[in-house]
Formats: structure tokens, sequence, C-alpha cells
């Protein structure tokens, strides 16, 4: 069970005080509480354009000091209550999909046309996922193995809710550990959350160092700060992807106090010395980094979207390598935005160039009229963060309200009745996101779709010889090729039959269609990433 939590003070032009985002408050075990894997080239998707809205460079339209990722230029379909969706759904064909072509021959390496053809996808690229509390996916009970059991079948991606915060990460790292091994042995990839984090009531603060800020030792803080960041990071190495390095920096200060004094957090001396710490750590690990913060989406509370861009700034200013930019995403009733306010507000973000992700989503602040309701509204944006291009990973602050901080998870009630929001994750992302087709080949021995971006295993079968390859769609689509062990008369072979003295011609020519048609395949798939067993 989560337990009431406080929410935070917020800054004074950020109304709405029973909507903000809140404070992740938790209590160590015994009171339970509630590889650099793919940097895209996000500049380079602004090609493409799209119906009811191409996509642009800068939000802005000015020159920056860096590379400048894709926006979605709004229309007034994007704008319209109804028709948002079409335009939606139009920007995740263009950039959430590709084609996927499936050559089968046979042991000569001729086309096989006619040859069945099953193309399963097995996981999504995109990132879909949440924050898990280790000490449940560890424990002996009836709900813990409820627990388990839907972790790795809905999510991709993991989190973990506490466990790799300081101070619980220094006094229990073997729950840490074993926690992130189980999700790591079910394919799940891990980001983590967080290097530091200031909220000493929230149990993320070393005794030490909770000690040192109140006696004034800027000096303890300040080692031990950069200690552990080049500590837990060099001791996940690759198995975390990516690592939130400071959490909540605009409203979380008293690290930054405690080091620099009375200075803008945002723009803090220390601030560049942990991610330039956390940056070389990363990248001996082959991983990357990211910041992370409340109301910076929701709301939209102005004054703290204007303090996290400054803070992005300054840190690409710094020289620092962000991996992504973190958004937490807890929405209340009075903090809920529209799709084309959505859109916008990742306009600002994408114009940096670097990832957005949505990190912690939940619906839970607020008096909503029903879990319908919320239902609706996840709908509504969980599209429209998937169809902007700039973004790359969707994770929800846990799934089941017996295990949410604030009682009101997105998917399940406590008695493991699913809520109207679980039918919207299972029909988008496992239904209308999802690819599963099966055809015959053609008379050049090819099979084509258009599927969404992800891990596939394909499967051919002709004359009763059956073979299954496994392939990964990505950007540019690729094209797969799948030899079976079967034998096939040529039309030389025919003619040769019927035809006495033109088996020699007949065989020249047969050698120069098989060049060509290999030369053909060859541009083909240069650029495909082609498996070929």
């Amino acid at each position: 069970m989560g337990i009431e939590l406080t929410n935070r003070q917020m800054t004074a032009t950020d109304t709405e005080a029973d909507e903000r985002e809140g404070d992740h408050r938790e209590v160590p075990d015994g009171v339970r509480a509630g590889a650099l894997e793919r940097r895209r080239y996000l500049q380079l998707l602004g090609v493409a354009s799209l119906l009811g809205g191409g996509v642009v460079g800068s939000a802005a339209g000015e020159e920056t000091g860096w590379n400048e990722g894709p926006t979605v230029e709004l229309s007034e379909v994007d704008r319209d209550a109804t028709a948002w969706e079409d335009a939606a759904d139009e920007r995740i064909e263009t950039h959430r999909t590709a084609p996927l072509a499936v050559d089968v021959t046979d042991s000569e390496g001729r086309a096989l046309e006619g040859a069945e053809v099953e193309i399963e996808m097995q996981a999504h690229t995109y990132g879909f996922g949440t924050a898990v509390n280790a000490p449940l996916l560890l424990e002996d009970s009836a709900d813990a193995d409820t627990y388990r059991e839907y972790v790795p079948e809905l999510f991709n991606k993991g989190v973990l809710e506490n466990h790799h915060k300081w101070r619980f990460f220094e006094e229990n790292q073997e729950t840490a550990d074993e926690a992130t091994e189980w999700l790591l042995e079910r394919g799940l990839r891990l980001r983590g959350h967080t290097c530091l984090w200031a909220n000493v009531d929230a149990y993320a603060v070393p005794a030490d160092v909770e000690e040192a800020l109140e006696e004034g030792d800027g000096e303890h803080v300040r080692e031990r700060t950069l200690e552990h960041i080049e500590t837990i990071i060099a001791h996940y190495g690759d198995d975390i992807e990516e690592w939130d390095v400071v959490n909540e920096a605009i409203h979380e200060t008293s690290f930054i106090t405690a080091v620099d004094g009375s200075v803008n957090p945002v723009e803090a001396p220390i601030l560049a010395e942990w991610y330039e710490t956390a940056e070389a750590a990363a990248a001996e690990e082959g991983v990357s980094i990211a910041v992370n913060d409340y109301n910076v989406l929701v709301g939209p509370h102005t004054s703290t979207r204007n303090s996290y861009k400054s803070q992005i700034e300054f840190l690409l200013e710094e020289g620092i390598d962000l991996g992504a930019i973190g958004l937490q995403s807890h929405f209340g009733t009075a903090s809920r935005l529209s799709p084309d306010e959505v859109l916008e507000a990742l306009n600002e973000y994408a114009a940096y160039g670097i990832e957005i992700k949505s990190t912690e989503f939940d619906t839970y602040q607020g008096s909503w009229d029903s879990s319908e309701a919320q239902a609706e509204f996840f709908y509504e944006f969980l599209k429209t963060f998937y169809s902007h291009p700039a973004t790359a990973d969707f994770l929800m602050w846990g799934f089941w309200d017996g295990e949410h901080w604030g009682d009101d998870a997105p998917l399940f009630y406590e008695d493991w009745t699913p809520k109207p929001a679980y039918d919207v994750w299972m029909e988008l992302v496992y239904d209308e996101w999802w690819t599963d087709e099966a055809g015959e080949t053609d008379g050049e021995g090819t099979y084509g779709t258009q599927g969404f971006h992800g891990e596939y295993q394909i499967t051919a079968s002709y004359d009763g010889e059956t073979r299954t390859v496994e392939t990964t769609l990505e950007e540019g689509g690729t094209t797969v090729t799948v030899d079976l062990d079967v034998e096939t008369e040529s039309e030389s072979d025919d003619a040769t039959d019927s035809v006495p003295g033109l088996g020699i011609v007949s065989g020249l020519v047969g050698i120069g269609a098989g060049v060509g048609y290999a030369l053909a395949k060859q541009v083909r798939t240069a650029d495909a990433d082609e498996e070929h067993t």
C-alpha cells in the first residue's frame, strides 16, 4: 500500500496547489511505502512532413548552440477536440513504423513464389515501462506473484521506485541488485533513478550527508555526492542504460546550497560538476545521463518550465552530453493538457535535440469524476506523446493501487481488477501499435508490410520446409532473406526438358539472371541490416 503524502511547496507563480506533483516520500524496508542503447539522430527526423502538420526544426526558429530536434507544426486539426487523433495517427504512421520486406528463396537462391510468411512482433523499440517496487518484487506472497506476472507481461522497460536512490542503495544494496537482476533476466531495459536527490524527508539522503547539511559542512556534501555518482554508475555498468543525475534540482536544492551557497540552483557550479562527473562515468560504461523534474509539463506551470529549460541550456553550454529530458507527468484534474498543449510543450523541449521521456506518469491527484475519466485522459495523452517524433519512452509511476505512492495507479485496483485504463494500454501498446501479419510471397519471392519499430520473428514455409529468423525493424526499414532447403525447377530446366539442344544456352541465361538477382538484392539490402540464414 502507498502512504498519504504531503505535496511540495510550489513557486509563487505556479497555481493549482491541489494539482501539483508530489514528493514520492518513501520509507525504508520494513515500513512499506507506497547502452547508450539508441541515441537517435533527432535532427534527421525533421525531413518528414505530416498530414495536418509538418515537422520543423527549432521551436523558436532561432540559431542555437546545439543540434535542434524535430518539432510538430500544429494545424487546426491538432487543436480540434475531436480531430486531434487523426493527426496523431498520421504522425505515428510516419515516425513509428517502417517497411519490412521478407524475401524467400530456395536452396539455389531462387525466389519462391507462394511461400507462406508469418511476421510476429516480439517487443517494441519504444520504451513502455513502469516504476517497480523492489521489496514487493522479491517477497513471497500472492500479491507479489501477481505483480511478478504482470511486470514483464505489460512492460519492456523499468525503473526502481526507491532502491537505486542513494540511502536505499547504500543500506540495502542486496535488494537493489536482486531486483535489478530479476528485471534484466526478463528482458526489461532499465533506467536509473537516481544518482542524487536532496529530499531529506524521502529517505534518499544518507545519514552522514544529512548531518553535514545540518552542520553546514559543504565540503563533505561535495565529496560524498561526487563519489556516489561515480560509484553507482560504475556498479551497474551497462545494465542500466540511463541515469537521472540530479533529480528535481529545481525544487530540492539543499545539496546545492550547502556547496555553493545562495545561487540560482539551475546554474550552480556544483550542478555542472555533478553532471561532468556523471558523464565521464557513464561514458566508461557506454550509458547515458538525463535530467528529471516535476511540473515541467503539467499545468502548465510556466515558471517551473522556464527554469527547467534554463537548466538544460546551462548544462548544454557547459558541454554536457545529455541523453534524455525527463518529464515526470503526474497529472491532476486541474493540470490536464489538451493534445495541442502537450505538443506545444514537447516542441519546446524537442528544440534541444535530446530524447524526451515521460518518466513518472499517473493521474491520481485531484478529484477525477471516475476511472473512466482518468482512462479517457490516459488515452489522449499517451497517443499524443507517442506521436511526437522527439519522444522515446513512456513510463508510469507504478501500475497497481496496492503499490502506488498515491494509492491510485493507472492500471489495476487493489484487488487486481483491471481499470478502464488497462484496456487503453492493451488496445494501444499491444494491438493498435503491434504488428502480427501473415501472407504469401509474390512473383519476386517477396512479402512486405509496414511494421512498428521493434524486434521480430519471421517464419517462412514452403513445400513442407519451415525456417524462423529474427530481425530488428528501425527507421528506414529492413529486408530479411530466408533461405529454405527446398529444390525447385527453374524455367530453364523446363525449357531444357522440352527443347533438345537448348540446355547450354538456357543454363547461361539462368546464370546471368541469378547474378542480376543477387546484385539487385545486395543493393536493396545493403543499408537494411539484413539477416541472412
